[in-house]
């Protein structure tokens, strides 16, 4: 399928396909249980993580609500791995990844009609931007950190992780289409 053809592709239309969802819920889990989920970086917050691309996978594939189950098992995953108070507080660690799913979705949709690169690496980055901001931002109002602190933990982390978003999200969600079409025809 070209870029061309997909720009009208609509998130979690036709019959759900639970393999996938699975597989992507188990990425979350293996990725919030392990050190998978980050990548090591030399700054006081010691990695930056891709944990919540599966999310936005989620949300691109099988629409909004499937990208708000797989972002809820990421942030109770996270959670009951956290090893620090801040992480482990449910409103810190769920509701910023519940909403991963909500806003990589309505991104790709407000750019309907526009090519489908630039609709999934849009939704790459705001579902990226979404979980550092809320997560940081509700450390902040939860008094876990400074808001000078979350500010340069957002500027040092916030790019490398759009960019590894950009480039997972994309052709992540291009091969799992072509698997979900592939197992669609097979009912």
């Amino acid at each position: 399928m070209s870029n061309q053809q997909n720009k009208d592709f609509i998130p979690g239309q036709g019959k759900l396909n639970l393999p996938i969802v699975g597989g992507l819920i188990l990425f979350s889990v293996i990725m919030g249980t392990t050190s998978l989920g980050f990548i090591p970086m030399p700054t006081a917050a010691k990695s930056a993580t891709i944990m919540h691309l599966p999310t936005i996978v989620a949300s691109l594939l099988e629409g909004w609500p499937i990208g708000v189950v797989v972002g809820t098992v990421f942030g109770i995953t996270s959670m009951y791995a956290a090893q620090s108070p801040m992480a482990s507080d449910p409103l810190v660690a769920i509701v910023p990844r519940m909403a991963i799913g909500l806003t990589s979705y309505a991104t790709y949709m407000a750019l309907s009609g526009r090519g489908d690169y630039l609709r999934l690496g849009a939704s790459a980055v705001i579902g990226t931007l979404t979980n550092t901001v809320l997560f940081l931002g509700f450390s902040v109002l939860q008094g876990y950190m400074a808001l000078d602190v979350a500010i340069s933990i957002a500027i040092t982390h916030g790019g490398p992780e759009v960019l590894v978003a950009i480039v997972i999200v994309i052709p992540s969600v291009i091969v799992l289409r072509k698997a979900r079409s592939f197992l669609q025809t097979l009912h």
